[in-house]
């Protein structure tokens, strides 16, 4: 009986481990994965999350850019060009905002005076030499193709935090894919894991 848990980066690599232990039908698959508000993806980094904020007094939106760049190559050389979304090629942008990250599929208080920065030219150097990595999914676990078949799942998402939406856009995606999902929503800022326990552990003490 396992489970896989983590917060922030952690409930990254916690998603992507249930992706990977369900694709390669490992056994005994795991009870529950606990996801914390979690980095879903490296796509789009102009979800409205993105954008409230993008500089604050914890986690924000430019970090996060500057923590997926240098992530992926060692180097914060590009940061600019993630948070202006100019590292992914614009028929992919597309595609994915109809899709996975479709911002209409968020509640509408999030989405009220919601503009989106006008598009900027694409790096396509920097396009062709990540593409495989960002809409791998178990980088971007939000940009599966399926989700069926993951363990029961709880998902923390904090209000003021840059990936909310991100969070809140797959717990739709598990949902609809028929994963059992409790969702708890609270409001404050991105971490202070040691303050949510009173929401975590009773949880785990009853499903684990």
């Amino acid at each position: 009986m396992i489970d896989w848990s983590g917060d922030s980066a952690g409930g990254n690599l916690a998603a992507a481990v249930a992706l990977k232990l369900r694709d390669d039908h490992f056994y005994p698959q795991p009870k529950l994965q606990l996801l914390f508000y979690p980095v879903l993806q490296g796509i789009d980094f102009q979800l409205p999350s993105m954008l409230q904020h993008r500089v604050g007094p914890r986690l924000t939106a430019a970090s996060m850019c500057y923590y997926v760049a240098m992530y992926l190559e060692g180097s914060d050389a590009n940061k600019d060009v993630f948070c202006n979304n100019s590292h992914v090629d614009a028929s992919v942008q597309r595609m994915y905002s109809r899709t996975f990250l479709n911002v209409d599929l968020l509640p509408a208080k999030y989405r009220q005076n919601y503009v989106r920065p006008a598009p900027r030219p694409v790096d396509r150097q920097l396009w062709e030499r990540l593409r495989e990595k960002l809409i791998n999914r178990y980088f971007s676990p939000l940009v599966a193709e399926k989700l069926h078949g993951l363990p029961e799942t709880f998902v923390l998402t904090i209000e003021n935090d840059p990936l909310r939406d991100e969070a809140l856009l797959y717990v739709r995606r598990l949902m609809s894919a028929g994963v059992d999902v409790t969702h708890r929503h609270q409001f404050g800022y991105h971490g202070d894991l040691q303050q949510r326990l009173g929401v975590i552990v009773p949880y785990v003490r009853e499903h684990l």
